[in-house]
């Protein structure tokens, strides 16, 4: 199963940078491809960065956990997260971290933490090593 799971974080890895490079040639379609929640055009700047947050728990896809990112204007900066689904995260250019409330033993591999690019895309992915309740 772990294998699975795997592969469908490199679909979604490879698809968003098929959604950001859409997104950048025709900027009608910037919204098309938001995810979870909304975000308001206004409040990025044209230098804007995506942090793609995704959560791997093999023991329930359906558990959900309370995700912040911390950073220079991230949208948004709190969310609900299952392995369902990733989510986007919009933020400015400038040093960033991403936390989880979990109550189970857990990590973090990629980027979940350090500097973030102007237009750049990174991959922050969130391991449940203990079993859910």
């Amino acid at each position: 199963m772990n294998h699975i799971i795997k592969g469908i974080v490199i679909v979604v890895a490879i698809s968003s940078l098929l959604i950001v490079g859409a997104t950048s040639m025709f900027p009608l379609m910037q919204n098309s491809f938001a995810g979870q929640g909304s975000i308001n055009p206004g409040t990025i700047s044209p230098n804007t960065s995506t942090l793609q947050v995704v959560l791997n728990n093999p023991n329930s896809v359906s558990a959900t956990y309370a995700v912040t990112v911390t950073g220079n204007n991230p949208h948004p900066s709190s969310f609900s997260l299952s392995a369902i689904s990733p989510q986007f995260v919009k933020l400015d250019p400038g040093s960033f971290a991403v936390s989880v409330d979990t109550g189970v033993s857990h990590s973090f591999s990629g980027d979940c933490n350090g500097t973030i690019n102007a237009g750049q895309l990174l991959i922050c992915t969130i391991q449940i090593t203990a079993p859910t309740h």
